[in-house]
């Protein structure tokens, strides 16, 4: 990893209050793509931030390793907009 990479991963740890090994995990496991995060990781968007926290919530409190929290997580994210679509079709019929 670059020194710059290892710079905006320190940057975002601190913005997010998650430690840094962690999201060097999340790097190597293919959970955090650098490459997505904008220039700054000052202006990473509130559902990245949202997505790491919850992430390492679950990876803490259920003593997951990184990759089956990112399944989780993804998992999680599918049933959230499956829902929110059937929400919008059952207003939409009503």
């Amino acid at each position: 990893m670059t020194r710059a990479r290892r710079k905006n991963l320190a940057v975002l740890s601190r913005q997010l209050e998650i430690r840094v090994e962690f999201l060097e995990e999340c790097v190597r496991h293919g959970a955090l793509d650098l490459d997505e995060l904008p220039a700054s990781p000052r202006a990473a968007s509130a559902a990245q931030g949202a997505r790491l926290r919850r992430l390492a919530r679950l990876c803490r409190d259920l003593e997951l390793d990184v990759f089956a929290g990112a399944l989780i997580v993804d998992l999680l994210e599918q049933r959230d907009a499956l829902r929110r679509e059937l929400d919008v079709r059952r207003a939409a019929g009503r």
